[in-house]
């Protein structure tokens, strides 16, 4: 006598169905959170817009201070990810034309507690008045705007008309701003 317990063709095939329907399910979340921590650890990296700012970065970021002056230089650049939170630390930032030829200033904004920035073509020797003859190094500078704790910003040897400079002085009325 036959077993009444045995499965029909129709019940096996829709019981397949079943199974491959929640692995998909399985699938389809796990991909989903693979892609949800792949963007939000993405979101997290500093992606500069300038590969000379980014190289700027990568040689002068120490502790809280960038300076690119030779003696406060790191010793061998940063390798790797640059990552937002480490450039919110950084409080001073020296940045010279001369020796990083920097189109786009806007990735300054990654630096949210700055407190003083110096942006500055120093002289080749002494007596040398020479000025940055890029006129559309500062376009960006409305994007740090915002930045809480900047307290001093100093430009220095930059190509600036009248009305740039004043438009600067009122762009940052809790600064001290400094043009020469």
């Amino acid at each position: 006598m036959p077993s009444n317990n045995r499965q029909t063709e129709d019940e096996l095939q829709e019981k397949a169905l079943y199974n491959i329907l929640q692995y998909k399910k399985i699938i389809c979340a796990t991909l989903i959170i693979i892609i949800v921590f792949a963007l939000y650890t993405v979101n997290k990296i500093a992606f500069f817009h300038d590969p000379e700012f980014e190289r700027f970065v990568r040689e002068t970021k120490v502790y809280s201070t960038m300076f690119a002056i030779d003696k406060y230089k790191r010793y061998k650049p940063i390798d790797g990810v640059i990552w937002k939170n480490d450039l919110k630390d950084i409080e001073d930032i020296y940045l010279d034309f001369r020796e990083y030829k920097i189109r786009d200033i806007g990735d300054l904004v990654y630096f949210k507690n700055a407190k003083s920035i110096w942006l500055v073509y120093s002289s080749a020797y002494d007596g040398d008045k020479s000025i940055y003859d890029d006129e559309h190094v500062l376009d960006n500078l409305y994007k740090i705007k915002d930045l809480k704790y900047l307290d001093e910003l100093q430009l220095y040897h930059l190509k600036l008309d009248d009305e740039a400079i004043e438009n600067i002085k009122k762009m940052f009325p809790n600064a001290s701003v400094v043009i020469e």
